[in-house]
């Protein structure tokens, strides 16, 4: 009962800060039922106002009212109508309503449709492929020299199985976000263990392998095009090596920022040809002197606000509700600070008016 009543204060701050954080009146002069610009919403739900898709859609129209722009909004699946449109809509999963294995595909394919329709779209295509798509990621990793771990893609058990393996390894599923998926394999015997995950083999066609870094931090980095927009070190305290996510107790470090490395960052952030995206970075035994090694790329993110930690893991906040020091409101308010510049830098490259 106590989990239930966390949970359902910590959406409703989320809620009301969004509808504080509107301006409601310039929403109603902005909003035109045969504007070009879209916001397009793939489902009419309660749930829909307890997801992280309310709050970046919520995010994309203020925006889009910072802008000066009119826009409206489609809300549901139909959005196969639209030509000659720039529709702006939130990278998630709720758009595979079929419950496909691989459900990032189906984004794929609605964005590359839009796209042959003669709409713009935000994220495009091209950017949309990198979303929760690792063996994708990987390919241009490579295409853009991007320096990342040693990395092997195996297209299936069997050609793993038959490789020359060294333990420890790690061991990615294709399709996964925030740690989730990520295998250390540390001998036969753990190998056989995924082996034997009919689910986990069942959804992975491509099996990714790739070199265990030693690092006890890595380093968050949020872009809109050549701006460095948040940063944060999530620092593992443990000695045994472990995901850095803030689900495992991380500590967050959002101060320093490694300044020798900016133009590296950003130079290979360009390379891959993204409008917004988070990188994961991280150092060989944590030495800054050495060259960065880019873990992972996402065109959508979670940002973590910065916290007044008072003693807590940062884990704590976000995980629990608290009045004085809500994450979830400090969360509404870094999305739409972010979103203010995708809405303009895509704009910028793609003008609507």
């Amino acid at each position: 009962m106590i989990k239930l009543t966390i949970k359902v204060l910590k959406r409703l701050s989320r809620v009301l800060r969004v509808m504080a954080s509107l301006s409601w009146l310039k929403l109603w002069r902005a909003y035109r039922r045969n504007a070009r610009v879209v916001l397009w919403i793939p489902e009419k739900s309660f749930r829909y106002l307890c997801s992280d898709a309310f709050v970046w859609d919520a995010a994309t129209i203020a925006g889009l009212l910072d802008a000066g722009v009119s826009f409206r909004i489609v809300a549901g699946l139909n959005i196969g109508h639209c030509h000659h449109k720039a529709i702006f809509y939130t990278i998630s999963n709720r758009y595979n309503v079929f419950g496909f294995d691989d459900y990032t595909d189906v984004l794929q394919h609605i964005t590359n449709r839009l796209e042959a329709q003669g709409n713009m779209v935000f994220p495009k295509n091209s950017e949309a492929v990198f979303w929760e798509n690792k063996a994708h990621m990987h390919h241009l990793f490579r295409s853009a020299k991007v320096h990342e771990p040693r990395t092997t893609i195996f297209k299936g058990f069997e050609a793993l199985l038959s490789a020359d393996l060294t333990f420890p390894f790690l061991i990615k599923a294709e399709h996964s976000c925030s740690s989730e998926g990520l295998y250390k394999i540390d001998s036969w015997s753990d190998l056989a263990d995924l082996v034997s995950n009919d689910q986990f083999v069942m959804e992975n066609k491509n099996i990714i392998v790739q070199e265990l870094i030693n690092m006890r931090k890595d380093l968050r980095v949020i872009l809109v095009k050549e701006d460095i927009v948040l940063h944060y070190w999530r620092i593992n305290t443990a000695e045994e090596w472990k995901p850095t996510s803030t689900s495992y107790g991380s500590k967050v470090d959002f101060d320093f920022f490694p300044e020798q490395w900016r133009a590296h960052i950003i130079d290979t952030f360009k390379s891959l040809k993204l409008t917004t995206g988070a990188f994961d970075i991280t150092w060989a035994n944590d030495d800054l002197a050495t060259e960065p090694i880019y873990l992972e790329v996402s065109p959508f993110y979670q940002p973590n606000p910065p916290m007044v930690l008072k003693e807590k893991a940062y884990a704590f906040y976000k995980q629990n509700f608290s009045f004085r020091n809500s994450w979830d409101v400090k969360y509404v308010d870094v999305v739409f600070s972010i979103k203010s510049k995708q809405v303009k830098a895509y704009l910028d490259d793609a003008p609507v008016g």
